[in-house]
């Protein structure tokens, strides 16, 4: 499949995802998923990096996991910067999530999170971030992207 289409198709089962959590306006205005980090993840033979059909069905589990504090801000309109948009690609150790920020309207778009068994949502602090995708398989798996 060509690398836009799998874009397109991971986009779409993430607005699915997304889809009790924001209204569908936002989402067809704010959620992108990162070219760069479609583009490549299936060609890279890293352990800690989910393939993309279990980031969609690790994504949805810590969504469900996490959505109670996210949920109750949204009703009262007391969203954080921390109410974007995630993807989880991936873990490493025990309890440590990747996240990446697939949300267009946040300052922390495009980049990656290590979360130590915490979700943006619950006002948990990550423990290291990422530029990109780029910077974080260089600077974390020493792997340069082309």
């Amino acid at each position: 499949m060509p690398h836009e289409e799998i874009n397109k198709e991971v986009t779409e089962r993430l607005k699915q995802i997304y889809a009790p959590y924001f209204d569908s306006e936002y989402l067809d205005k704010n959620l992108e998923v990162p070219r760069i980090y479609t583009d490549n993840v299936q060609k890279l033979d890293v352990g800690d990096l989910y393939s993309l059909s279990r980031a969609l069905s690790n994504t949805i589990s810590w969504t469900e996991m996490f959505d109670d504090e996210f949920l109750e801000r949204r009703n009262t309109n007391q969203r954080t910067k921390n109410d974007t948009i995630f993807l989880v690609i991936g873990e490493w150790g025990s309890h440590h999530e990747f996240l990446l920020c697939c949300d267009k309207s946040s300052e922390d778009f495009a980049k990656i999170f290590d979360f130590n068994d915490a979700h943006p949502w619950c006002g948990h602090h990550n423990e290291v971030e990422w530029a990109d995708f780029r910077e974080f398989l260089k600077e974390d798996f020493k792997i340069d992207l082309e």
